[in-house]
């Protein structure tokens, strides 16, 4: 009996340890059978997806026996989470996991712009090195204006500042410090 349904990528790893307490239907292309996904869940104690997975109306109604949804990301938007709430469904995003992937990408990204790589790729993947459009510029003594200052924005200055960056920030919710 499937108790838990993962529609979309997971860690194979994950999958088998979830495997071994419980009856899981893992399939990544889930997200692209709606129908399918209905009837499965429709059984279904928890619901596994990331962003693509819309998990509102149809579904949630297919989802009688439905008690939460883990959604491997942070975002929320694709899932109804005050209906969720209405039937008693817990919605459980992973917080936390992805703060330090995404603030290195971010200061990846500046750092790729500023120096000019970004737009160089085209010319290095055909066997040139087009010396003057890698000129760039250096991040250190730049300043960083983060508009938010939650655990992403957190975790990104500390990386900017440690490469000389001067960092500003606005948070309506943050006190100032």
């Amino acid at each position: 009996m499937t108790e838990i349904v993962i529609s979309e990528f997971m860690d194979e790893a994950a999958v088998d340890e979830l495997r071994r307490e419980f009856g899981v239907t893992y399939d990544k292309g889930l997200v692209d059978r709606p129908d399918e996904l209905k009837a499965l869940v429709a059984g279904a104690r928890a619901l596994i997806v990331r962003n693509r997975t819309q998990v509102r109306g149809d579904i949630l109604a297919a989802a009688t026996g439905l008690r939460a949804i883990g959604r491997l990301g942070v975002g929320l938007d694709n899932i109804d989470v005050e209906a969720c709430k209405a039937r008693g469904i817990a919605v459980l995003p992973a917080t936390g996991a992805n703060d330090i992937a995404v603030a290195e990408w971010a200061v990846t990204t500046i750092m790729m712009l500023l120096r000019g790589a970004y737009f160089a790729s085209d010319a290095v993947a055909a066997g040139t090195w087009p010396r003057e459009r890698l000129m760039g510029r250096e991040v250190h003594g730049k300043v960083l204006g983060l508009v938010g200052f939650g655990a992403i924005a957190r975790e990104t200055a500390t990386r900017a500042r440690a490469l000389g960056m001067s960092i500003i920030a606005a948070d309506p919710f943050v006190k100032a410090d």
